[in-house]
This record gives C-alpha cells, structure tokens and sequence, in this order.
C-alpha cells in the first residue's frame, strides 16, 4: 500500500499546483508536464480507438485488405521525361522529399509540414514560400485518379475530363476516393541560399514583401512577423555549393540543406502550443462525448 500512498499524495500535490498555478500556466509554461501526462496517453488512445474501429478483414487471413495503412503509402514512378511523380494520396510530405531530394529532384511547391498528405494538400489546399511562382499545390498537379460513387476509376487532366480534374480542387473528398495523383517535379540543388533582411513600419514591410514576390529570381519568398511593425524578410535561392563558414550560424546570408528548408517549421511549431488550445479542448469534446463516426480521428501529434 505504501507505493499507492506516496502516488496518491503526489497526485494530490500535483493536483494542488496546478489549480494554484492555473491550468492555462501550466499548458504554457510547463509544456513537458503537459506532453507527458496528457498528450502521450492520449495519443495511444488514438491510435488503440483507430485500430479498432478501422480493422477490416473479409474471408480468410490471405484477403486481409487494409492490414496497414503502410500499404497504401507509396510513390508509384518518377518520369525524368516528363518530370512528373505519381503518388498515393497518403504519402506525406516527409516521405515526397526523402525520396526525390535523394535523386536530385524536388515539387515545386512544397508545404514544410511533414506530416502534409499529398490527398489532403489535393482536396484541401497547400501552399509555401515558392507559390509567388508555381501556385498552390494543386497547380503543380497534372493529373488525378479517383474512385467514384458509381465505383468507377476515372482518370482526369487538363484536357480530359477537365470539368472533374478542376472540380477536385477543394472538394475535400465529396467526389470521390482519390487514389493517385500526377505531380510536377522540378530539378533540385544541395543548399537553398537565405537572405535575411529586418523591415520596420507596417508599410514597408508589405512593400518589400511585394516587391521580393515580384522578383522572380526569388525561389523562396517568406516573412516572420515578431510585432505589427517589426518582420523579417527572407528570400531563398537554391544552389549546389555553399560557403562553409555560413553553414551553421544565423546570419544576413545563411545556407541550409534543402530538405532541412522544407521542413523548417515542423519542429519549432510546437512552440504555437497555446494556439491550439481552444482547438484541442473541442477536439476532446468530440472525441469522449459524440459519436464515434460522426469525426474524423485527430492524431494529437498533428496538433503539435
């Protein structure tokens, strides 16, 4: 009993510091706690209530058709011809650069969040620091495959059944089951060449910003905004070589990986924890108190 004792008192501990430190510090200041105690279990919940629900089986173990959603992942061909890579619509953004940037390759608009699905950025929306040249993700895209109500597998371009290929854009899967997707592909280089610049005034932040987009020898156009009248304007360029002494410090001119560039904000994105609070409060709302296939699973690592 002595070990139940001692967790008992610590919980009450615990339970006595947050509600004289407040929740809301807590999620805030002490984000490990929060991590730890909450987000990990929960997580695990996730994925227990995912497997059970979704498990499908038909006939005998050799006709197991969605054993894992590993099957389904996967980068169908790369044509150095016609510059295009044709997908599965769960393959992420994490696994797109892992293979193409390894063979000299790259999309032209790449979203930096690993976990971004090709199907997801096609029936929603995707966009990144290079779109004031290509467009949103689904510009870059030559051709859709989709499963339709009737359970037929269409085919659409540009050119044929271009009334569908446009009608996919921001459906969010009313359509139908896209089941690939055609997308344009670039040659890609080693390094991307940053420029730093600070701009004060409100005004001349949106003008630099403007005028750097217009500048169409920028591959990479972004902006950081610290406060209505402080930012940082960065413009990349992708290169093969790199000066060594600019690799690994944070200067006017700083030059990264290309593929580190791409998933920049992945990580420091779980700093934005208090932006998602409201978010995942309704998000657990959902999950314990509606129906179980009335919302879509949330892993609560994609929050973060």
């Amino acid at each position: 009993m002595d070990p139940l004792l001692y967790l008992g008192a610590l919980e009450v501990l615990f339970l006595v510091w947050i509600k004289g430190k407040g929740l809301e510090y807590v999620i805030m200041h002490q984000r490990w706690i929060f991590v730890c105690i909450f987000l990990l279990p929960s997580s695990v919940i996730s994925d227990v209530r995912a497997w059970i629900i979704f498990k499908m089986c038909s006939a005998t173990s050799e006709s197991e058709i969605f054993r894992t959603a590993k099957l389904r992942v996967e980068c169908f061909h790369i044509s150095n011809i016609f510059q295009v890579v044709r997908v599965e619509p769960l393959a992420n953004m994490g696994q797109v650069t892992a293979l193409l940037n390894s063979i000299g390759w790259t999309l032209p608009v790449l979203p930096e969040l690993d976990d971004l699905t090709v199907g997801g950025l096609v029936m929603g929306t995707g966009i990144e620091s290079s779109s004031h040249i290509y467009g949103l993700f689904q510009h870059i895209c030559a051709a859709f495959e989709l499963v339709l109500a009737d359970g037929s597998l269409d085919r659409c371009t540009e050119k044929e059944n271009s009334d569908l290929f446009y009608a996919v854009l921001w459906s969010c899967g009313t359509l139908g089951f896209l089941v690939a997707a055609d997308i344009r592909i670039i040659p890609a280089q080693k390094w991307v060449k940053l420029c730093y610049e600070p701009v004060c005034g409100l005004d001349a932040i949106c003008e630099k910003f403007a005028e750097e987009s217009a500048n169409k020898e920028n591959q990479f156009v972004e902006g950081l905004q610290y406060s209505q009248d402080e930012a940082v304007i960065m413009t990349g360029t992708m290169t093969d070589h790199a000066e060594t002494d600019k690799t690994n410090c944070i200067v006017a001119v700083e030059y990264i990986p290309l593929r580190h560039y791409y998933h920049r904000h992945t990580r420091s994105i779980f700093w934005e924890l208090q932006n998602f609070k409201h978010f995942f409060l309704l998000l657990l709302y959902s999950f314990y108190f509606s129906g179980l296939n009335e919302y879509p699973i949330i892993h609560p690592f994609y929050l973060f």
